[in-house]
């Protein structure tokens, strides 16, 4: 599907957006329903335990990392990996996007990895669990719609704003069973924490323009690797310590956030959005609270002396709510071929 010139023809994109554009890319016919629906559930099956593992990373008395270096841990070795692909497999059109996008690209790796990583680590370090820090990453739709609207002329249906609004209900439900009369230090967590879904929305909004223009492979390993670039100075000292440090199930949590969580998901992310609108594909966040939910369930059945996480009756009903909201949102988007 080609990019909206919304963003594009905008006051801020003008700021972002090169003299060497780039050459849109071959046109691919558009995946069928059933592909982009079953892609877009493993993703968020991967990244809703992508929660847990940074839970079980920043835990406890004596964490395994601070919040500062655990996103260094997790990127650097992601954009490594990233990096070698591009140099030996797709060098050129690395290049060329490069060439064509620098200022798009380092705001796109600013997002995705410090701004977004920093203010959910923080949270998370500071006491917000794994299930309201998911929760937290449902507004990421909400900022999606007001900046599509405004840089990629996106419209946002009746359906869709309906679908929101009984997701967001479901979000209350679930975050009210969570946790009750919390103080200020916990409140200022959450806060910083949703500062996590703002910076992904603004990234996947500068990323759409990009998205039919440059392989989403591509683009997902560039902006990896300059965000982590931009974590580098923070790699002495204390991230090397806790490498060393790290045993069988701190690696297991770490690798699982580096490589399914990043090297792949970040692909398949702008992958979608290369095929579905921008809001759609934010709407899609709305799975992750009730598979956080599902994962801690599972989780604490089999290594219940690891996992020991409880699920609220209200858990369940609000993530029940959260889905019947997402499949109202999103049905007639997801069962329609992209144009």
């Amino acid at each position: 599907m080609a990019p909206s010139p919304g963003l594009c023809q905008s006051p801020t994109s003008a700021i972002l957006d090169e003299s060497t554009p780039l050459q849109p890319s071959a046109r691919q016919p558009s995946p069928p329903p059933i592909a982009l629906i079953l892609v877009a559930f493993g993703l968020f099956l991967v990244w809703s335990n992508s929660f847990v593992a940074i839970e079980f990373l920043l835990e406890g008395e004596a964490p395994r990392f601070h919040w500062m270096s655990l996103t260094v841990a997790r990127f650097l070795p992601a954009a490594v990996v990233g990096g070698i692909y591009l140099a030996l497999r797709r060098r050129h059109e690395a290049v060329a996007v490069i060439r064509a996008q620098p200022l798009r690209l380092l705001a796109c790796g600013a997002l995705m990895v410090p701004l977004y990583n920093f203010a959910l680590g923080f949270g998370q370090q500071q006491g917000v669990p794994a299930s309201v820090a998911s929760l937290t990453t449902t507004l990421a739709p909400l900022f999606v719609m007001v900046l599509a609207g405004v840089f990629l002329g996106e419209r946002a249906t009746r359906r869709t704003i309906s679908g929101l609004a009984i997701a967001a209900a479901g979000m209350a439900i679930i975050a009210t069973s969570r946790e009750s009369g919390a103080d200020v230090d916990y409140s200022w967590a959450v806060l910083v924490t949703a500062g996590a879904p703002m910076s992904w929305a603004c990234y996947s909004v500068l990323s759409k323009p990009v998205a039919g223009r440059a392989s989403p492979v591509v683009w997902s390993y560039l902006t990896t690797g300059v965000g982590g670039l931009l974590v580098l100075p923070l790699l002495p000292g204390a991230v090397w310590r806790r490498w060393c440090e790290l045993d069988g199930a701190g690696w297991v949590a770490l690798l699982y956030l580096s490589l399914p969580c990043t090297v792949l998901g970040f692909a398949l992310w702008t992958w979608l959005l290369r095929h579905l609108p921008a809001t759609a594909v934010g709407l899609l966040v709305f799975l992750n609270p009730p598979l956080t939910t599902v994962s801690k369930w599972t989780l604490a059945r089999w290594a219940p002396a690891t996992f020991q996480f409880g699920i609220t009756a209200g858990e369940w009903v609000g993530g029940a709510v959260v889905l019947a909201g997402l499949a109202l949102a999103l049905s007639r988007r997801l069962l329609a071929r992209s144009s």
